[in-house]
């Protein structure tokens, strides 16, 4: 089923499945060669693999130059990983990392969460996109927001959209 997870022709979605049974040797081996093209979906999961270590040795400043490129062409999840590193609100971020070595930004996270939220492909990732935004609301400033917000409207993909793919 092609433009699917299912898809026998789609070596991303081939490295998802090998991902998710924790082959993660297998998945690499499909999402490397897509790095080196440019793939932002196998960006972000390689960064992941980076990022947590898996099969990959670790290396944060690897997964974020990884994510930092995924999520400027439009990847969600590359998206939501970097208004984590800049939220840095331990009890409710998910890519939880306290040696980054990226200094807490409200403005720069509130405006990746924004961004996070018009690119959400999934219900789960919609809902994400809601209560991490509900919770940087209680920290954020209204002079922040709107600051935040000017940059969402001026932020454009680049180089290009990426199109990252919806696999559901």
């Amino acid at each position: 089923m092609p433009n699917t997870y299912y898809s026998t022709t789609d070596d991303y979605a081939t490295g998802l499945r090998w991902y998710d049974r924790g082959s993660f040797e297998l998945a690499a081996k499909y999402w490397d060669p897509l790095v080196e093209a440019d793939d932002c979906d196998a960006e972000y999961h390689v960064g992941l693999m980076y990022f947590l270590g898996q099969f990959k040795q670790t290396n944060n400043e690897e997964a974020i130059s990884l994510w930092k490129k995924a999520a400027n062409g439009n990847q969600q999840r590359a998206q939501w990983a970097l208004g984590d590193l800049y939220y840095q609100k331990h009890a409710v971020i998910y890519h939880d990392c306290r040696n980054c070595d990226i200094e807490k930004d409200l403005v720069k996270a509130y405006v990746w969460y924004r961004l996070f939220e018009k690119s959400a492909k999934y219900e789960a990732e919609k809902n994400q996109a809601k209560y991490i935004l509900s919770k940087i609301a209680t920290d954020i400033t209204d002079e922040q927001i709107r600051e935040g917000d000017k940059l969402v409207i001026q932020w454009k993909p680049a180089p290009r959209d990426c199109g990252a793919r919806n696999m559901w």
